[in-house]
């Protein structure tokens, strides 16, 4: 299967009142109502038009760059009051603020646009006379946003067992910080666990299944988070999805078959063959990571071509459950393959059934419910070829480091 798309998400809060959105980086002034100091507003000391004028104060300075959109944009006079104040982004925004009740200061109350450029024109009053100034600055650009995706989809109902994936637009070097902006909540309120599989990849899981039929409410505050590598997050997600019955199926290879459980209850009982001698069918506790009515088996996909022994005509499989990345699925048998269920493995490691069984598990079972399979004598899928997270005890859960069978 090809990985979840990812979707580029731009978080952007514009509003119009005559002020900004949110940054960062140092003061500076301009001023109006006589000659600019040029020195001064570079340097980002505040500037007065004539001498009984008000000083501005701007923050961020003058040509500042690559400044944080929820970091805050603050115009403020040392005496009297601001009498306008707009940020405006190069593409005609007014970013939103508020002017405090003595009209001293303004701030901006809502963030800004990645990757624009603002310019800030003020103009302060006090005793008849007037400073006005401008400055302007940018954010931080496209090549440093970054953006995340989950496995999990708002409103959907999954399996028990299912595991949240935040999948990165780019490398995490504050892996800490990103932990730390994720909640959780429901699901039975457990313990639970993050572990990363790349700098781009996290899971979190709970120590024990998902309480059954209930609901999971995940959030990853993103938006404005310095990830390290002057990366900056530029949204926050939130996802609340609902669990379905505890399902599970126990594939024996001694016995060849297939057994269905629903919330502890049997439920179906079926003959299976497995992956052969050469393509074993891995162990384990697998999860559904998708499901298809129909999917096309490519022997491409698994480096073979026409002469090799391994070889097969490529074929639309039926009633299809994907159990790994690497392409390990529950489905419907070939004909060819019908007689030889329960009685010898054949398949290049998935686990075939007679159509009333794969009909079955393809129509009850649902992405995030557990197929175990045993007694192959070949070790597990990599945990991250799938979600084989279960196979890791939770107390090792959080350590990348930790090797199991696999």
């Amino acid at each position: 299967m090809m990985p979840c798309p990812k979707r580029r998400l731009r978080r952007t809060a514009l509003a119009c009142l005559g002020g900004t959105a949110l940054l960062l980086m140092t003061a500076c002034g301009a001023n109006a109502g006589g000659p600019a100091d040029p020195a001064a507003s570079r340097s980002g000391n505040a500037v007065s038009a004539e001498e009984h004028g008000p000083h501005v104060t701007v923050t961020p300075g003058a040509d500042a760059t690559a400044v944080n959109p929820v970091a805050g944009v603050s115009v403020s006079a040392d005496r009297g009051t601001l009498e306008q104040v707009s940020v405006t982004s190069d593409d005609g925004q007014d970013a939103a603020g508020e002017l405090t009740d003595d009209g001293a200061a303004w701030t901006s109350s809502a963030p800004l646009e990645f990757d624009a450029t603002y310019t800030v024109d003020y103009t302060a009053e006090h005793d008849g006379h007037r400073t006005s100034g401008e400055s302007v600055f940018s954010t931080v650009d496209a090549a440093h946003e970054m953006d995340v995706s989950m496995n999990v989809e708002d409103g959907q109902t999954y399996g028990v067992w299912q595991v949240v994936e935040f999948d990165f637009s780019e490398p995490v070097a504050a892996k800490d910080e990103i932990e730390k902006a994720v909640t959780v909540s429901g699901g039975g309120d457990q313990k639970g666990a993050f572990r990363w599989y790349s700098d781009t990849t996290l899971r979190y899981r709970p120590e024990k299944p998902w309480a059954a039929n209930s609901e999971v409410k995940v959030s990853i505050d993103l938006l404005g988070q310095d990830v390290g590598n002057a990366m900056i997050g530029n949204e926050n997600e939130t996802v609340s999805f609902r669990t379905g019955g505890e399902q599970r199926a126990y594939v024996d290879n001694d016995t060849k078959t297939l057994v269905a459980y629903v919330d502890g209850e049997k439920t179906g009982e079926w003959p299976v063959s497995l992956g052969n001698p050469e393509w074993p069918s891995t162990t384990g506790r697998k999860v559904i990571m998708e499901q298809a009515a129909s999917y096309k088996f490519d022997p491409g996909s698994l480096g073979l071509s026409p002469g090799d022994p391994h070889y097969y005509e490529p074929f639309n499989a039926t009633n299809t459950s994907r159990l790994t990345r690497s392409g390990e699925f529950v489905h419907q048998a070939l004909p060819s393959a019908l007689p030889l269920l329960g009685v010898s493995n054949v398949s290049h490691g998935c686990v075939g059934m007679p159509p009333e069984g794969a009909a079955y598990i393809f129509d009850q079972f649902r992405p995030g419910d557990m197929v175990e399979v045993v007694n192959t004598d070949y070790p597990q899928a990599d945990p991250d070829d799938g979600y084989g997270d279960w196979n890791i005890p939770f107390g090792n859960y959080a350590d990348e480091s930790w090797h199991g069978d696999w």
